[in-house]
């Protein structure tokens, strides 16, 4: 598209079309470790790479993701160098970094695969399988998957979370069970058993070529609610994060084989899909006191959607930037005076409605106490293709938005007073001698 052609920006915004593919997982498929596992809406490392350019952090600084997804943030930041912190709600989330962050002995590693791939045979007859598994494979793939499983358990650590992780990139590839859009659905294929074998060997060796034995930087990993923290180590410099779009996708049904196969209950999986972040129709609100938010205007502008819309659709609207005022002001109790936040988000339709997460998370994150910095726009996408064939097509942003941690309190209260009370303020603070104000 011709710089001439693009739409009108918001103030502040600006076009950063050459990171179109940093914002998506498309460059670390095939960086090593990266690539191990990543979710749809994974951003890839260079999008870390060039944040830091833009507001770089000092040498031992920490850098904070309070969305974790795949460990991306975490590390690439620790490769870089820095301290760094993740954070999710999802146990599978925890897992894939886990073990992408561990430290490997290769020679072990290998003596580990020659022994499961040398010892391993089918096992049939579990009784134990989730029926949702049972469905997802045939009798014959979920006995090689048994077979190699058990073989992996007997693995000592970390190598055993390693061959687990070869394991479920093995079982993504064959399962009948197929992500589409915010659900999956069930795809008819051929028995693959007799490939299971080869997939798992290859997969694990490739993990293996990119395993290292290094000493990180210090870090930490901790399954939490973002949007009440607890039990952070230390203060970040900077915090990059994308939170799930409010696109009605349910990581905890995209990835339901995945949860099931990590030993998560239904019951859990149902609990973890009913305590996410309201991206889904089905998430609940937290509870929560969300003092000091407003709906912000340009929020309320579009809330009246039409008639014939699905009525869920409001309540997850307003429950979703309810949810990204808890978690900056949840973010704030750990990120240093000053530091940055950029998160990583996506414009969504809604019966034909464009949704600015863009514009409206940069209004609450002034009342959470930020200032609005910039917003590098990295790509325009299409909509779905129901939206687009009802109503249809309209470029939607996928942006970066930079938000600034306020210093003073002084600061923090004229945001939310309108602006003739910001005239006072100055005048009063003018009239007053020395720094009264204190850090947040």
């Amino acid at each position: 598209m011709r710089a001439s052609d693009l739409p009108p920006l918001p103030e502040g915004f600006e076009y950063r079309l050459n990171l179109k593919h940093h914002v998506t997982p498309r460059l670390l498929r095939n960086q090593p470790i990266h690539r191990w596992f990543w979710f749809p809406h994974s951003f890839s490392p260079q999008l870390i790479d060039e944040i830091l350019c833009a507001f770089p952090v000092a040498a031992g600084g920490r850098i904070f993701d309070p969305f974790l997804g795949a460990g991306t943030t975490v590390l690439r930041a620790l490769e870089l160098g820095y301290a760094a912190t993740g954070s999710d709600l999802s146990p599978l989330s925890l897992f894939v970094s886990q073990v992408k962050l561990a430290n490997y002995d290769g020679v072990m590693l290998r003596e580990c695969l020659e022994t499961i791939l040398n010892h391993y045979h089918p096992s049939y007859g579990n009784s134990k399988v989730p029926e949702r598994i049972r469905k997802a494979f045939t009798p014959g793939e979920l006995a090689h998957l048994n077979g190699l499983r058990q073989q992996i358990d007997t693995a000592p650590q970390p190598a055993l979370d390693f061959f687990r992780l070869a394991l479920l990139r093995v079982q993504q590839g064959i399962s009948r069970a197929c992500p589409d859009g915010g659900w999956f659905r069930w795809v008819p294929r051929e028995d693959q058993s007799q490939l299971i074998k080869h997939l798992f060997a290859q997969q694990a060796n490739m993990q293996i070529a990119d395993a290292k034995s290094v000493r990180f930087p210090p870090f930490q990993i901790l399954l939490s609610d973002v949007r009440q923290l607890e039990n952070l180590q230390g203060i970040c410099d900077l915090v990059i994060t994308s939170p799930p779009y409010p696109n009605r996708h349910d990581y905890s049904r995209i990835f339901h084989i995945e949860l099931l196969s990590l030993g998560i209950s239904e019951r859990e999986v149902t609990e973890l899909r009913r305590t996410s972040i309201r991206s889904h129709v089905e998430a609940e609100a937290p509870p929560l006191n969300a003092d000091g938010y407003v709906i912000p205007s340009r929020l309320a502008k579009i809330l009246d959607l039409p008639a014939n819309a699905d009525q869920r659709v409001v309540p997850l609207i307003k429950g979703y930037f309810e949810d990204l005022y808890l978690t900056l002001r949840s973010i704030s109790r750990y990120l240093k005076p000053g530091g940055i936040c950029a998160f990583v988000v996506g414009n969504v339709r809604h019966a034909g409605v464009m949704v600015p997460v863009d514009e409206i998370l940069a209004d609450v994150g002034q009342q959470a106490g930020y200032r609005f910095i910039t917003a590098w726009v990295a790509r325009l996408r299409g909509n779905s293709a129901q939206q687009m064939g009802r109503f249809g097509r309209e470029l939607s942003r996928e942006t970066v938005v930079f938000l600034q941690k306020v210093k003073t309190t002084t600061s923090r209260l004229k945001q939310r007073l309108p602006l003739s009370s910001h005239l006072a303020l100055e005048k009063n603070n003018l009239s007053t001698s020395g720094d009264q104000t204190n850090a947040l």
